[in-house]
């Protein structure tokens, strides 16, 4: 008996433990991609760097984990939810607004835009709770918006941040395709880097503007390695396996930490000072997480 509650306890300190990991993981993430912004790299060499390392990463897993059952428009639709339309909103965003931003604005309005999708597709509807915290989700938003004290910040801030905003939306309508055409971690992890790379590869090749030979080895090795391994690769093991030990709900409360993460992180690495409002944004956004992530017992 006593051996057994001990093994329990190991195993939910596992999940919170992993829970916590894609916090730093998926803040590192915001923070890294507007570094790589700001410093040499194109945002399209950002993309080519992502679905080349993630390729390389899930290769032997292709055969095996590729979604057969799924129809070709469906595969087109389900890779463009975190590919390049996904990643060319969320690095042309870092081009006009700080990390800090782009942590409440995309985290932030991902459960609103799921709850919407949920109740006009799945006629799913929020109940009082979400309701509640998506209206304080978009006061905390609008904290932002009005943000002009954070360095990097310039009057064309409000592009970034619908940037933003439409990434997540992409993000949004993949959780839900993820539920309804039944896809696992593996198989979304397989198919993002390289179906995308599979026709981004040549555009980027032929047309787009490089800075590769400009850029110092270090920024490449470090953007091709977060880009292709953290979010889409460690992020996806680590957000699997903490729902499956601690549960949807309190996944999504402890992922309601990572705009807070993103600011911190931001100061050290990008000397983005966060405002006054922008910390009370945070703070009000993030309780609005807690109270909307009642909509992840769905997705």
């Amino acid at each position: 008996m006593r051996a057994s509650i001990q093994t329990l306890v190991q195993c939910r300190l596992t999940g919170w433990l992993c829970a916590v990991g894609v916090v730093v993981v998926w803040s590192g993430w915001l923070v890294v991609s507007r570094l790589g912004v700001v410093q040499n790299l194109t945002i399209y060499d950002l993309m080519m760097l992502r679905f080349s390392f993630a390729l390389g990463a899930v290769t032997p897993l292709l055969w095996r984990y590729w979604p057969r059952h799924l129809k070709w428009w469906q595969i087109a639709l389900f890779s463009v939810g975190q590919g390049v339309p996904y990643l060319g909103l969320a690095f042309g965003g870092f081009q006009f607004a700080p990390a800090s931003h782009a942590g409440v604005m995309m985290n932030g309005t991902l459960p609103i835009i799921v709850a919407l999708i949920g109740w006009v597709w799945l006629k799913e509807k929020p109940i009082l709770s979400q309701i509640f915290g998506m209206v304080i989700i978009l006061l905390g938003c609008g904290l932002i918006a009005l943000d002009r004290g954070v360095r990097g910040v310039e009057h064309d801030v409000w592009i970034g941040h619908l940037m933003f905003i439409g990434a997540s939306s992409f993000v949004a309508f993949n959780l839900v395709f993820t539920k309804v055409w039944n896809l696992t971690a593996l198989q979304a992890v397989v198919l993002m880097p390289s179906v995308n790379l599979a026709w981004f590869g040549p555009i980027y090749l032929a047309v787009l503007p490089s800075a590769l030979r400009e850029a110092q080895w270090q920024e490449i090795v470090l953007q091709g390695i977060y880009q292709g391994f953290g979010p889409s690769f460690v992020g996806v093991f680590l957000f699997t396996t903490a729902i499956r030990v601690i549960g949807t709900a309190s996944t999504a409360a402890v992922m309601a930490l990572v705009p807070a993460m993103a600011a911190l992180i931001a100061i050290p690495v990008l000397n983005e000072w966060p405002s006054s409002f922008v910390w009370v944004g945070i703070a009000v956004v993030t309780a609005g997480i807690v109270l909307a992530t009642h909509i992840d017992k769905k997705y």
